[in-house]
Protein backbone atom coordinates (compact mmCIF):
# COMPACT_ATOMS: atom_id res chain seq x y z
CA UNK A 1 0.00 0.00 0.00
CA UNK A 2 2.88 2.38 0.72
CA UNK A 3 4.25 1.85 -2.75
CA UNK A 4 0.86 2.72 -4.26
CA UNK A 5 0.63 5.91 -2.20
CA UNK A 6 4.15 6.91 -3.21
CA UNK A 7 3.39 6.20 -6.87
CA UNK A 8 0.24 8.35 -6.63
CA UNK A 9 2.14 11.21 -4.97
CA UNK A 10 4.80 11.03 -7.68
CA UNK A 11 2.08 10.99 -10.35
CA UNK A 12 0.42 14.07 -8.81
CA UNK A 13 3.76 15.94 -8.67
CA UNK A 14 4.23 15.31 -12.37
CA UNK A 15 0.66 16.41 -13.13
CA UNK A 16 1.16 19.59 -11.12
CA UNK A 17 4.32 20.34 -13.10
CA UNK A 18 2.43 20.33 -16.42
CA UNK A 19 1.59 23.62 -18.15
CA UNK A 20 -1.85 24.82 -17.00
CA UNK A 21 -3.89 23.66 -20.02
CA UNK A 22 -2.33 20.19 -19.89
CA UNK A 23 -2.82 19.98 -16.11
CA UNK A 24 -6.47 20.93 -16.51
CA UNK A 25 -6.93 18.25 -19.18
CA UNK A 26 -5.13 15.59 -17.12
CA UNK A 27 -7.21 16.37 -14.05
CA UNK A 28 -10.42 16.28 -16.10
CA UNK A 29 -9.45 12.96 -17.70
CA UNK A 30 -8.58 11.49 -14.31
CA UNK A 31 -11.92 12.51 -12.85
CA UNK A 32 -13.81 11.12 -15.86
CA UNK A 33 -11.88 7.85 -16.15
CA UNK A 34 -12.20 7.14 -12.43
CA UNK A 35 -15.96 6.89 -12.93
CA UNK A 36 -15.34 3.74 -14.99
CA UNK A 37 -12.29 2.28 -13.25
CA UNK A 38 -12.49 -1.07 -11.55
CA UNK A 39 -9.05 -0.94 -9.99
CA UNK A 40 -5.66 0.65 -9.83
CA UNK A 41 -4.86 -0.27 -13.41
CA UNK A 42 -6.55 2.92 -14.53
CA UNK A 43 -3.42 4.71 -13.31
CA UNK A 44 -1.41 2.86 -15.94
CA UNK A 45 -3.65 4.50 -18.53
CA UNK A 46 -3.41 7.89 -16.85
CA UNK A 47 0.36 7.47 -16.60
CA UNK A 48 0.55 6.86 -20.34
CA UNK A 49 -1.52 9.96 -21.02
CA UNK A 50 0.67 11.94 -18.63
CA UNK A 51 3.81 10.83 -20.47
CA UNK A 52 2.22 11.85 -23.76
CA UNK A 53 1.18 15.22 -22.33
CA UNK A 54 4.67 15.84 -20.91
CA UNK A 55 6.29 15.09 -24.27
CA UNK A 56 3.81 17.13 -26.28
CA UNK A 57 4.00 20.08 -23.91
CA UNK A 58 7.80 20.01 -24.18
CA UNK A 59 7.43 20.08 -27.98
CA UNK A 60 5.17 23.13 -27.75
CA UNK A 61 1.98 21.35 -28.78
CA UNK A 62 -1.43 22.30 -27.45
CA UNK A 63 -3.84 19.99 -25.66
CA UNK A 64 -6.08 20.05 -28.74
CA UNK A 65 -3.16 18.81 -30.84
CA UNK A 66 -3.07 15.74 -28.59
CA UNK A 67 -6.70 15.02 -27.72
CA UNK A 68 -8.41 16.47 -30.76
CA UNK A 69 -11.49 18.67 -30.79
CA UNK A 70 -13.43 16.62 -28.21
CA UNK A 71 -11.70 15.44 -25.04
CA UNK A 72 -14.66 13.17 -24.25
CA UNK A 73 -14.08 11.25 -27.49
CA UNK A 74 -10.41 10.97 -26.57
CA UNK A 75 -11.32 9.60 -23.13
CA UNK A 76 -13.86 7.14 -24.54
CA UNK A 77 -11.26 5.89 -27.03
CA UNK A 78 -8.90 5.29 -24.13
CA UNK A 79 -11.57 3.30 -22.33
CA UNK A 80 -12.26 1.21 -25.40
CA UNK A 81 -8.55 0.39 -25.72
CA UNK A 82 -8.41 -0.88 -22.12
CA UNK A 83 -11.79 -2.51 -21.40
CA UNK A 84 -10.22 -4.83 -18.83
CA UNK A 85 -9.55 -1.81 -16.61
CA UNK A 86 -13.18 -0.73 -16.44
CA UNK A 87 -16.12 -2.05 -14.48
CA UNK A 88 -18.30 -1.60 -17.56
CA UNK A 89 -16.53 -4.54 -19.19
CA UNK A 90 -17.38 -6.68 -16.17
CA UNK A 91 -21.02 -5.57 -16.30
CA UNK A 92 -21.24 -6.26 -20.04
CA UNK A 93 -19.94 -9.77 -19.51
CA UNK A 94 -22.42 -10.33 -16.67
CA UNK A 95 -25.22 -9.19 -18.96
CA UNK A 96 -24.11 -11.54 -21.71
CA UNK A 97 -23.91 -14.49 -19.32
CA UNK A 98 -27.25 -13.65 -17.77
CA UNK A 99 -28.94 -13.49 -21.15
CA UNK A 100 -27.43 -16.81 -22.25
CA UNK A 101 -28.62 -18.51 -19.05
CA UNK A 102 -32.20 -17.44 -19.65
CA UNK A 103 -32.25 -18.24 -23.37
Amino acid sequence: MRAEKKAYRDYRKRVNALPPEFKQAQDALEKYLMNWAKGGGIYDILGSVLEMFEAEAADGSSVEDVVGADIADFADNLLSEYPEETWIDKKRNQLRKSYKKNS
